[in-house]
């Protein structure tokens, strides 16, 4: 089996939750009525109302599965963590369910709140309840302490801060952070890029906000990678209204030419441990501007204008910590020159939480319109590309498209689908720092790094480029959530074991699925004519199976074409 680093998926039919006959489900996509279920996670004093009651001395506690029988009846504050709680009798006072399910079946009678956090609320037909309800799916962050109490369970770190400092103070009505970091990645370019610099904010009003944002980038890489400078820099203001507002920027920085096949802090570890680089770069220097827009919460609109200098760079001899004697996989060359360019974005999200949503959609599009009059073209096969005009006028359009729905069946039962689309719409053909392909961790695991980058019979080049037009990709992902407590958790000062838990607590079994293609456009050999997308039997389809425990995921997945061996994939993040 092939290790890289990377993610996921597969299709597996999920049926629908069944508790009792005629059972009436509180749909968390449903507009609030009588019962208001809230989608953005438990808020920190939810959380800490939980805590309180739960540990209330007047409170009788339980945990695991437990039912009221019909006919039967109870008096006073009544709290339940893990499990269901199923009550067919009478209760006479508030209900506390800490990530359980409460089931309120036919003939039952509860007077008084409820508050679920991290399950359901089920209501068979018949039962009745006088008193709020509120419920939050998103799981408590608390754990059960051997007297029976719960306290509040330690956040972990994410790995993004381990190599990050900072601090924050006041002078007047401006707020200065000092910030200090590693730039999140590691790669053959620039090898480790430190980030430092100050953030000064200014809030006239409570819903107005005006940022100066100026960081320094120092590459540690050494030469010969063609970079204008060791030293780079970006410098953002923003200017911040209820819901509109105004940014510019100045930048010499260095961009991947493909955002996958991994992010950059899992690329930047594969880079790191293993010597495997899988983005490529060019170096940007330039500056632009922005004003978006928020007519209403979900949906956000953004104008811009830029003007770049895009260079090639090359790829140096950073220093990894396992097969430091290999060499690196050469940085392809970009068709140099001054760029133009016009954008259009459009996001729409409904996500009840941005790094780890649950429910919810995400839908974005980005089209770009660039114009270059010196462009320095590399040369291509006529296949991949006709020779661009250099005497001026070179210009195309680009779009991209990214559709997410995360629908939650169950508490711990989860379905998330992805399409997503990139590539070449108009004008001239791209240049090659803005071509698309397909093969690896995050869009297409079961095949391997750029399996399928658009290069003809023949074409031979160090630096495997991404040569396609355009690309589409489709994902489907079951997940389902397993406590496992494999490891130990710490002693707090009092000596009780309410601290970091040391292990695997909690993980996600994933099923998996992708299928997609990327090609080129026109009517040539092994081409797609322009105004077709290529039928779905053309596309390649893989499947596979993980765990995913938050910090890591483990994953094994197979093309289903035939000779494709089976992969192990480690993941640092969810991929979507």
């Amino acid at each position: 089996m092939r290790v890289l680093v990377g993610g996921l998926f597969l299709l597996l039919g999920a049926s629908a939750l069944r508790a009792q006959d005629s059972v009436i489900v509180i749909d968390p996509d449903a507009p609030p009525a009588d019962s208001a279920v809230v989608r953005g996670g438990p808020p920190p004093g939810v959380v800490a109302e939980l805590i309180a009651f739960f540990n209330d001395s007047t409170t009788t506690r339980m945990a695991g599965d437990v039912s009221f029988p019909p006919g039967s009846a109870f008096q006073g504050k009544l709290a339940q963590y893990r499990g269901s709680l199923r009550v067919a009798g009478r209760v006479d006072g508030p209900i506390a369910v800490a990530n359980g399910t409460l089931y309120l079946l036919p003939g039952a009678e509860v007077n008084g709140e409820i508050l679920v956090v991290g399950g359901r609320l089920i209501r068979g037909a018949g039962a009745r309840h006088d008193g709020p309800e509120r419920v939050f799916w998103d799981a408590a962050p608390v754990i059960r302490l051997p007297g029976g109490t719960l306290a509040l369970r330690e956040r972990r770190r994410p790995l993004g801060e381990l190599a990050a400092a900072r601090t924050t103070f006041q002078t007047g009505k401006v707020r200065t952070t000092l910030f200090l970091a590693t730039g999140g990645t590691y790669n053959r370019v620039e090898g480790l890029p430190i980030i430092f610099g100050p953030q000064f904010e200014l809030r006239p009003t409570a819903r107005t906000v005006a940022r100066l944002d100026l960081r320094g980038i120092l590459r540690t890489a050494g030469g010969g990678s063609g970079l204008t400078s060791d030293f780079g820099y970006t410098t953002r203001a923003e200017l911040r209204l209820p819901t509109v507002g105004i940014t510019g920027r100045m930048y010499s920085e260095v961009d991947p030419i493909e955002d996958q096949p991994l992010s950059a802090s899992e690329n930047g570890w594969s880079a790191f441990l293993l010597q495997r680089d899988y983005r490529d770069y060019f170096e940007r220097i330039g500056g632009g501007g922005a004003v978006w827009a928020e007519p209403w919460r979900p949906l956000r609109l953004e104008l811009s204008l830029r003007r770049d200098h895009e260079r090639s760079v090359h790829a140096t001899d950073p220093w990894s910590l396992l097969r430091n004697s290999d060499r690196w996989r050469r940085n392809p060359l970009i068709d140099d020159g001054h760029y133009f360019t016009t954008g259009f974005q459009v996001d729409f999200d409904t996500r009840n939480r941005r790094d780890l949503p649950g429910t919810g959609w995400l839908f974005r599009a980005q089209f770009e319109h660039s114009t270059s009059d010196d462009i320095s073209p590399v040369a291509l096969p006529e296949q991949v590309r006709p020779a661009p005009s250099t005497g001026g006028g070179y210009a195309f359009d680009r779009l991209a498209l990214d559709l997410r729905r995360y629908s939650r069946l169950t508490p711990s039962l989860r379905v998330n689908t992805r399409l997503k689309a990139d590539g070449w719409v108009g004008g001239d053909r791209l240049p090659v720092q803005r071509r698309v392909s397909l093969g690896g961790p995050d869009l297409l695991p079961g095949y391997d790094f750029r399996g399928f980058t658009c290069a003809p019979r023949g074409f031979a080049d160090a630096s495997d480029p991404a040569l396609c037009d355009r690309m589409i990709a489709a994902q489907v992902e079951v997940r389902t959530r397993l406590g496992l407590n494999l490891g130990y958790r710490l002693r707090d000062r009092e000596g009780s074991p309410s601290g970091r838990f040391i292990g695997i607590e909690e993980a996600d079994l994933v099923f998996l699925a992708d299928a997609g293609k990327a090609w080129l456009a026109g009517s040539g050999p092994s081409q797609v004519p322009v105004n077709r997308i290529p039928s779905f039997d053309e596309w390649k389809v893989d499947v596979g199976v993980g765990l995913d425990a938050g910090e890591i995921g483990v994953y094994l997945a197979k093309g289903l074409s035939q000779g494709e061996p089976v992969r192990l994939l480690v993941r640092l993040q969810r991929r979507f």
